[in-house]
């Protein structure tokens, strides 16, 4: 019964999709109705959800696992789905805004959401390689239907097929690591392979070594792959370019938290005795860093430099990694805290930048797939507040003080010198210099810049009113205040993410 009481959070959600479906389904195709088109129902429906699982999660005190530790509930896992949830929770208004600006008008779309929801809060409490391989599967063919939900785009048709043929291959791949796996250790549960691992094996046997750490590779770089970091990130630029901006950010801020903590479950289980996963995690982290600055600095498109910038900061995060220590995975948790609601942040304003640009301007030939950084010339003279949260959210992310992101990414820093990786730390403060330069770009583009193509129609099509609206500006001005007070007070925020390393390191 442990089971049953410390799954009740995802039993809830799992019934709440399913009635949603039926009644949503129902309700729109009753002619009494006059088929109506569902947005303020939809809306509430889904924070009630959110909500509904905050409260669940809450006050969860029971602790369980399922089926020879398959599923495992603890409080690391219950704080980290929290976070999920509100993180969720945080992004809805802007999905939502989207949804109704590129005029979708199909319920479905967030029951997509909540399916890949689902299978994340399920992929955190996941103790095995089967399990958690069913719960990717279902989180990935989710994200392929969204990717194409504009079914009139054929940019939405190319990223679907593109993220489609992928994310299969990796599938493969990471079937044929757990399968080595498999045939050599005879378990695929975290709890055995951890014991097997802490034998020693016979160094004679290297044949036996080298296909292990094999096995070992070809699933380590499956989660690097859906993490986007290099260099596996091939395929995030164009699907997320394709896709509908609502896709996009759930694509690029959902499943980060929830794939990376499964990530450092496994490297516990191999418990740094691998050398060749410490290298390929150093080496993607760093490449990652390197790639994503180099590619940001010649993007022109305003999609793209921020998932190549995207990139980079996950490079971070994967160098980190490659020394799994309790000071390194606390470092982690708390850029991951600073980096997902920069996330929000950075698309809460790139969407009203869409917004802006199509209330407020003619462009000749304008697509929702064509915003560029040219696009957003003028904007302090028409908005000094926007341009002043631009300047924070920027150099959050380039590490400048007052701002939370310098103390997230002086913590990952001193991460690696502890581990005596200066040489690592010293590239990866030079490569964060030079990212200053295209953050400080941006800013110039908006303050200084004037574009000749644009045709401005008056000042009072400026603001874009909706109750989404005035709840997303809301979000928005409290994660702003808290870039700034998480720098002055990060205590709160760093036990905390102690506080879920060590109930981690204590299985």
């Amino acid at each position: 019964m442990n089971f049953f009481y410390s799954f009740i959070p995802e039993i809830f959600l799992s019934f709440a999709i399913l009635f949603q479906l039926v009644f949503n389904a129902a309700f729109i195709s009753n002619s009494k109705n006059n088929y109506p088109v569902l947005n303020k129902e939809l809306i509430s429906q889904i924070l009630f959800i959110l909500f509904c699982l905050l409260l669940l999660y809450s006050n969860l005190k029971v602790e369980g696992s399922f089926f020879n530790n398959l599923f495992i509930n603890d409080e690391n896992t219950r704080l980290v789905k929290i976070f999920c949830v509100l993180i969720y929770l945080l992004i809805t208004p802007i999905l939502f805004e989207n949804y109704k600006s590129h005029k979708l008008s199909f319920f479905e779309y967030f029951s997509l959401i909540f399916f890949s929801l689902f299978s994340l809060l399920l992929l955190i409490s996941s103790s095995d390689m089967l399990s958690a391989y069913l719960l990717i599967e279902v989180q990935a063919l989710s994200f392929y239907v969204l990717a194409s939900f504009k079914r009139n785009s054929s940019f939405g048709t190319e990223a679907s097929f593109k993220y489609f043929v992928s994310g299969s291959f990796i599938s493969g791949i990471f079937l044929l690591g757990c399968s080595l796996l498999y045939g050599l250790l005879g378990t695929l549960n975290f709890n055995s392979l951890y014991l097997l691992l802490s034998i020693p094996f016979d160094s004679n046997n290297f044949i036996f070594l080298c296909i292990l750490n094999f096995s070992f590779i070809l699933i380590t770089s499956t989660f690097l792959f859906k993490l986007s970091a290099a260099p596996f990130h091939f395929w995030s630029p164009d699907v997320y370019e394709g896709s509908s901006l609502s896709s996009t950010i759930v694509f690029a801020i959902l499943p980060k938290l929830a794939i990376f903590n499964f990530l450092i479950r496994w490297l516990l289980v191999l418990d740094n005795n691998f050398l060749s996963i410490k290298l390929l995690l150093l080496i993607s982290g760093v490449l990652s860093v390197v790639l994503g600055t180099v590619f940001s600095l010649y993007q022109k498109r305003l999609k793209r430099f921020i998932i190549f910038s995207s990139i980079a900061q996950t490079g971070f995060l994967i160098s980190c990694l490659s020394v799994i220590t309790i000071n390194s995975v606390t470092a982690v948790y708390f850029f991951l805290v600073i980096y997902l609601l920069t996330s929000i942040l950075i698309w809460s304003n790139f969407s009203f930048a869409q917004i802006w640009n199509s209330k407020t301007i003619n462009f000749y030939n304008y697509s929702e797939n064509s915003l560029f950084l040219s696009s957003l010339s003028n904007y302090f003279k028409f908005n000094s507040l926007w341009y002043f949260s631009f300047i924070l959210i920027f150099f959050s992310l380039a590490g400048i003080p007052p701002l939370s992101g310098f103390f997230a990414k002086i913590f990952i820093l001193f991460g690696l010198i502890s581990e005596k990786l200066i040489a690592v730390a010293a590239l990866l403060i030079f490569i964060s210099a030079v990212s200053v330069f295209y953050y400080l770009r941006i800013l110039k583009i908006m303050g200084f810049e004037s574009n000749n193509n644009l045709k401005y129609i008056n000042n009072s099509q400026v603001v874009y009113a909706s109750q989404t609206f005035f709840l997303t500006s809301s979000i928005v001005s409290f994660l702003l205040f808290l870039l700034l007070y998480i720098f002055f007070y990060p205590v709160d925020f760093l036990l905390l993410s102690q506080y879920t390393t060590l109930s981690l390191f204590s299985l």
